[in-house]
């Protein structure tokens, strides 16, 4: 565990109101590795600048923070009878709230790094209620900015949310990068390693619960002029790779009626998947009773793929 506190960060004001929010998010989105657009990926020099400067507003709001084995940064406030009462601030119950600091290649401003400042933002709210002798809260509050979720760089997911679920595989220090780079070197090229983010586990002593905030990923609340839901479920993804086989063919001498072009059968393939969809949400299928299906086909390799051949596969 390093001590996040000991991290470069600039000399900041603490969170306290919402325009303080955003300006933190704006700064944040300044940390990519792209000059077009936010691009934060796991164990690079643009995730220990933002776990720096989310460590930056914590520090300025008295707030202790650290980084775990996993790479994930992590603020905590304990209100001070509580810690009496219980000798020490292991023996305290606590909420997490929070979200993650990577990204997307051309991710959206407000992406994870929301959920992970407001958490910030409450923590400093909550520290500063208590300084003032207001009633305080039974709980303590920790916050975390998880170092991977999207998964961008090593096409593995969640990687800083399965460390602290007990559930880091250490296969996946094998995985490389597009550079070639593994997990495992990453990990020791961060002042890390696969058994540190294995140790990042809070099993044995877990949270009261887990809370987070995120930026709606859809359309719902614009289209019907609402500021704020609340979450009920989660997408669970499932994946398909589908191989259409024709026949290749040139595409200026074979008749229409005798080609086999898998291309034309993905398409009519697709729109069914689409239709499918559409039927389900709009209530017309009795045998599929949950509406909030949704499906896409959203990628294609079509071989052997010249503009005068007729597609003979397509996967």
């Amino acid at each position: 565990m390093n001590d996040a506190g000991s991290m470069r960060a600039d000399a900041i004001a603490p969170l306290e109101t919402a325009a303080d929010v955003l300006t933190a998010c704006d700064t944040l989105a300044a940390i990519s590795r792209s000059e077009s657009g936010i691009d934060r990926r796991y164990l690079t020099p643009e995730h220990a600048a933002a776990n720096a400067t989310t460590a930056g507003w914590l520090k300025a709001a008295g707030l202790r923070s650290w980084q775990d084995g996993a790479g994930n940064l992590w603020g905590r406030w304990c209100p001070p009878a509580l810690t009496a009462a219980a000798d020490s601030e292991a023996g305290v119950p606590r909420l997490v709230i929070g979200s993650h600091l990577d990204s997307v290649p051309d991710a959206g401003r407000y992406d994870g790094i929301l959920g992970v400042l407001l958490g910030v933002a409450a923590l400093t709210h909550f520290r500063q209620r208590a300084d003032a002798g207001e009633q305080s809260l039974p709980f303590a509050l920790e916050v975390v900015g998880f170092g991977d979720e999207e998964g961008t760089r090593f096409g593995a997911t969640l990687l800083g949310s399965h460390a602290i679920a007990g559930r880091w595989q250490s296969d996946w220090e094998r995985i490389e990068d597009e550079d070639g780079i593994t997990l495992g070197d990453a990990l020791e090229r961060f002042g890390l390693s696969g058994q540190a983010a294995a140790g990042a586990s809070l099993q044995a002593n877990p949270p009261l619960g887990y809370l987070e905030v995120h930026i709606e990923q859809g359309p719902v609340l614009e289209a019907e002029n609402l500021a704020l839901g609340t979450v009920t479920g989660i997408a669970g993804a499932r994946r398909f790779a589908v191989n259409f086989v024709g026949q290749a063919g040139h595409a200026g001498t074979t008749p229409m009626a005798l080609r086999q072009d898998a291309l034309c059968a993905a398409a009519e393939w697709t729109l069914a998947v689409e239709a499918l969809a559409r039927d389900v949400q709009a209530g017309k299928r009795a045998d599929m009773a949950d509406h909030s299906l949704v499906a896409t086909v959203g990628c294609c390799e079509l071989h052997p793929g010249a503009v005068n051949v007729i597609p003979g596969g397509q996967r």
